[in-house]
């Protein structure tokens, strides 16, 4: 049976075209946007209280942060070229010829997704050893070796998603039958994101029991739990979400929601 989309609509739909529901397309240029504009202004901010306010040099979860900004701006221009084909419409109301573009931008964004989760994860873990380093030397051997898990995982899963499919180019042209399981390799990372995002979340909590810290280290302590926080309720919305539509047919929202909370 023949149908004018990139999926078979579901049975008494009739498609759209011309016309299609906007489900997530504007969310998903909004988030995209709001998040270049405010991540620009806190790098910058942070950028310039280091080096004119406070005349520091460059620290390793400077590095790490300077990174995962770099590749957050990747992340982002990708989801929107995949929401300009089809990325946020219901699949059935995609054009078939834009298909393959929304799967190569979906491919590009996983490979910065890895990095970046990456990095930033590093990031929060180098203000914890910066902050409790010198008085928690025990605890920081056990945040070293959580490190090096990260970095295998992540280093070891980017290879994985680079060769998801043989050849690559199988990913966009919807050979499924020459690709791993991506269902089960973003559940595996979703499942990932939430345990290491708990870890960075409540790490800092028994650290600061015994310690009195001065205004400017306690309020590194409230960001980094806030940031973990956030990133927490997010990896666990994802987990979630792909757990329950990760074998959907309609991939162009599916994996609009999983670029959206990325």
């Amino acid at each position: 049976m023949s149908f004018p989309g990139a999926a078979p609509p579901p049975s008494g739909v009739e498609p759209n075209l011309k016309h299609p529901q906007d489900v997530l397309k504007t969310c998903n240029y909004v988030t995209q946007a709001l998040t270049i504009a405010f991540v620009s202004a806190f790098v910058a901010t942070r950028f310039y209280a280091k080096t004119r306010v406070m005349g520091g040099g460059t620290t390793r979860d400077d590095m790490a942060t300077y990174t995962s900004y770099v590749l957050m701006l990747g992340y982002c221009i990708t989801a929107c070229v995949a929401g300009t084909y089809g990325g946020g419409l219901n699949q059935w109301e995609v054009p078939k010829e834009h298909a393959p573009t929304f799967f190569r931008s979906g491919y590009a964004a996983t490979l910065f997704y890895a990095p970046m989760a990456l990095t930033v994860k590093l990031a929060l873990l180098f203000i914890i050893i910066r902050v409790f380093g010198s008085v928690h030397k025990k605890t920081m051997i056990g945040i070293y070796i959580f490190i090096g898990m990260l970095v295998a995982y992540y280093v070891s899963g980017f290879f994985i998603k680079v060769f998801i499919c043989w050849p690559i180019s199988a990913y966009w042209k919807g050979e499924t039958d020459k690709c791993l399981d991506q269902s089960a390799i973003i559940t595996a990372d979703a499942i990932i994101s939430v345990i290491s995002d708990l870890v960075i979340l409540l790490l800092p909590t028994p650290l600061t029991w015994s310690l009195q810290l001065s205004t400017r280290k306690r309020l590194r302590v409230i960001g980094i739990l806030c940031a973990g926080g956030v990133a927490t309720a997010f990896s666990i919305y994802r987990l979630a979400m792909i757990l329950h539509e990760g074998k959907s047919v309609n991939q162009t929202i599916v994996f609009t929601k999983v670029i959206l909370s990325g």
